[in-house]
Formats: structure tokens, C-alpha cells, sequence
């Protein structure tokens, strides 16, 4: 059986609160599985599209244990989810402009795990070892990588990155020559925050 691209955004609003647009692009990047286009519609599988609604969420015991640095895939990390790891990590990797705190944690804690997240379900994990500058250094992950393969986190609609456990709305950092793009950042979090919970919330 198929599903319509239409029918599978109406679902993924329903199970997983999204909007169109990021339905869409969960749908583009292939985690349903292939598209098929009929004229001018495209289809999906069900039985994938299923199978990617029934993926678990993490849990909190697997989140409180590794407390991973986790990122979301904006729109402007086009990760293509059939390229090496290596690849992927290219993307990942680079434009991040942290605060000197969370910069020091990264270096206590190293190497931390970074789960990166598209709609929510989880897509790429690596090890964070370190920072170049704006660009995060990263390597291929340990063993904790199969404790986040094929789940989803419930942080989806917050912020563009958090370190789980620590507080989701890092001050500015007024040593930062990033210092006024982290005021409006901050100030983006707090306005998203209550969102967020409640979606989380929601799908729970």
C-alpha cells in the first residue's frame, strides 16, 4: 500500500506535532524510505512510513546517563542520509558559534556523544572531541550509538543545540565576538521553549 505525501504530512502532524514544512523535509530526506512519484504526486511505502512513526523514543535513563550535546538539522545543513559518515560529518560539523561555557564543558567532558536530529528522530551520531573555532571536531561514535539508532528525542522545536542535563537557554557570552547573535538567540529559545515542552509533551 501507499501513502501520499499529503496523507503522511496530515500523519506526521498528527504523532509528532510538525509543521508542513518540516514534515516535508523529513519526508525528503528519505526516512520513510524512497518516494515514488505518480503524475504529479509523490507516494511512500506505508509499511516504512509506519515503521517510522513506531520508532521508540530515547529514553530518559539512556539521555540522563550519556548527556549528549544534541543538534537539530536546520535547513541549512543539507545532510544527505545516504553519504559516508565522513560526509555527513563535513555538514555537521562546521558554522556553530558556542558560548565559552559550553565550550568548556565540551573539553571536561570530551569525548562527548552529539546526536543530531531531524524531525526529531535521530540521523547522524559522533563523537565530539573538540572545537576548531566555530567548527566542532568529530569522529566516528563509540559503542553508545546503538542505544540512539532508530528513536527519536524529545526535544524537537527548541533550540538549534543542547547538552542534555544542563539548562536549554545558555546566556550570552559577553567576551563572544558572537555576542549579539547569541542575545537573539537566546531570546529565540526563551520564546520557543514553553513550545517545545508542549509538543514534547504532546507526542509523549
Amino acid at each position: 500500500m501507499w501513502i501520499s505525501t499529503t496523507e503522511a504530512v496530515l500523519r506526521l502532524a498528527d504523532v509528532h506535532v510538525l509543521g508542513e514544512a518540516q514534515a516535508k523535509r523529513v519526508l525528503r530526506a528519505g526516512l520513510a524510505g524512497p518516494r515514488h512519484r505518480v503524475g504529479s504526486a509523490y507516494f511512500y511505502e506505508n509499511e516504512r512510513f509506519e515503521e517510522l512513526l513506531a520508532r521508540p523514543r530515547c529514553s530518559d535513563e539512556v539521555l540522563d546517563r550519556r548527556q549528549p550535546f544534541i543538534a537539530r538539522v536546520g535547513r541549512q545543513r543539507p545532510l544527505d542520509l545516504k553519504a559516508t559518515w565522513e560526509e555527513q560529518a563535513a555538514v555537521m560539523g562546521t558554522g556553530w558559534h558556542l558560548p565559552l561555557l559550553t565550550a568548556f564543558q565540551i573539553a571536561v567532558r570530551k569525548p562527548l556523544p552529539l546526536v543530531a536530529t531531524l524531525g526529531a528522530w535521530v540521523v547522524f551520531t559522533a563523537d565530539l572531541v573538540g572545537l576548531n573555532r566555530a567548527d566542532l571536531r568529530l569522529e566516528p561514535p563509540g559503542d553508545w550509538e546503538a542505544e540512539f539508532a532508530h528513536t527519536w528525542l524529545p526535544i524537537e522545536n527548541g533550540p538549534t543545540w543542547t547538552i542534555w542535563g544542563t539548562p536549554v537557554t545558555p546566556r550570552a557570552d559577553p567576551m563572544s565576538v558572537d555576542y549579539d547573535a547569541q542575545v537573539a538567540a537566546d531570546r529565540e529559545r526563551r520564546e520557543l521553549s514553553s513550545t517545545a515542552r508542549l509538543r514534547a509533551r504532546t507526542r509523549e
